[in-house]
């Protein structure tokens, strides 16, 4: 037998439940925190602080499926959802998907799942296209099988192979009863929460119900269930941890999904990736309140070409604007010919706005200068 779901114990997974206590406590704390450090934010901030962190997480769970998003696509459909329920008109198809199913998520974490919720999910996941034969928000029916494979035509490498699409609503039906059933809102509360949504995320993938968008749609239930355990819906930036690393993702969910149903290999690996994908959000957090006493410090001396630019700067998150800033690309974004962007540079780097970095060559880079709290001296980034 290949498959844990070809063993005669499916699904019974077996973990032991206090392996992940330590974490779990962790996992609270840290949200609670963070809870807390965004009720500190203004509330134009908070707003802020949200749509970056499902930014980044829209970006991401595409990215480990291999697909890029246009990041302001992403931005515009995530605040037009958040402040109006709608999406933008001719919004890019993929980047309103992508937004719709964090936005989708975020608002449903109390609710029960259901075949017709994950159906939805699925359908925003994977947009309608054209010469496609993908079903949407269906589960799979086509007889062949469905297979994970890597490498070169005739020479291909199966990772996995889901159970036939002729067992998968029976599969489905008995995933979404165990699912509910072992709800914090409404069944035991002592058991281990993190497992629970580890488990969750691995045998919904093990089932691999649609024909497109698995991937997306389960560490969607993932952070279903962290929210559940929670009581509101975490901030953890999980498919920004796992991107970070996708490699080790793919590896541990191939190594769970072969041999015994004992799953306390992958239970470490999920629980260490939402404390890795928490510290991320609050790496996100703190960039917002650093960006927010940027402006408080800074705005009334941009001129409108240098609001821009640093506008366009900030937009990049926490990692920063790549390569740092540059006559070129200031020139590039604000249009401006090079003497001008020359003179707006000199003047930034006069009021301490920018601060030039070490090593640029020939071409000198810059980078925005961060505000400490409670203080108007200056620091590197």
């Amino acid at each position: 037998m290949r498959w844990i779901w070809q063993q005669p114990d499916w699904p019974d997974f077996r973990h032991n439940e206090s392996a992940l206590k330590d974490r779990e406590l962790e996992f609270r704390l840290n949200s609670e925190r963070l809870a807390g450090s965004f009720d500190a934010l203004p509330m134009a901030s908070q707003e802020d602080a949200t749509i970056d962190l499902m930014l980044s997480e829209a970006i991401k769970t595409s990215a480990i499926e291999g697909e890029d998003l246009d990041r302001e696509s992403v931005r515009s459909s995530l605040l037009s959802l958040i402040t109006s329920d709608t999406l933008p008109a001719n919004s890019d198809q993929k980047a309103a998907g992508a937004a719709a199913l964090l936005v989708d998520v975020r608002k449903n974490w109390h609710a029960s799942l259901t075949h017709e919720l994950l159906g939805k999910w699925q359908s925003m996941a994977v947009p309608e296209q054209r010469y496609t034969s993908i079903l949407r928000g269906a589960y799979r029916n086509d007889p062949s099988p469905m297979q994970i494979v890597s490498g070169p035509y005739g020479r291909e490498k199966v990772h996995y192979e889901a159970p036939p699409a002729t067992q998968v609503p029976d599969e489905m039906g008995r995933f979404v009863d165990w699912y509910n059933q072992t709800s914090p809102l409404s069944g035991d509360k002592t058991k281990n929460r993190i497992a629970r949504a580890g488990i969750a995320h691995l045998w919904f993938e093990v089932i691999h119900p649609f024909d497109d968008g698995n991937g997306r749609v389960g560490r969607a239930i993932a952070d279903h269930g962290l929210s559940q355990f929670l009581g509101y819906p975490t901030t953890a930036c999980l498919a920004t941890a796992i991107e970070g690393d996708k490699k080790t993702y793919y590896l541990q969910l191939e190594k769970a999904s072969r041999g015994s149903l004992d799953v306390n290999v992958w239970l470490d690996y999920f629980a260490d990736t939402i404390i890795k994908a928490q510290e991320i959000a609050r790496e996100e957090v703190d960039f917002v309140l650093a960006k927010t006493r940027f402006y408080e410090a800074y705005g009334n001396q941009l001129n409108d070409r240098q609001a821009r630019m640093v506008s366009r700067v900030l937009a990049e998150g926490r990692n920063g604007f790549k390569g740092g800033i540059t006559t070129k690309k200031y020139e590039a974004i604000t249009k401006c010919p090079n003497r001008t962007a020359s003179r707006d540079l000199s003047d930034l780097v006069a009021k301490d706005i920018i601060i030039p970095l070490p090593g640029g060559g020939r071409t000198t880079r810059y980078e925005l200068a961060t505000v400490e709290p409670a203080q108007s001296g200056l620091t590197r980034k």
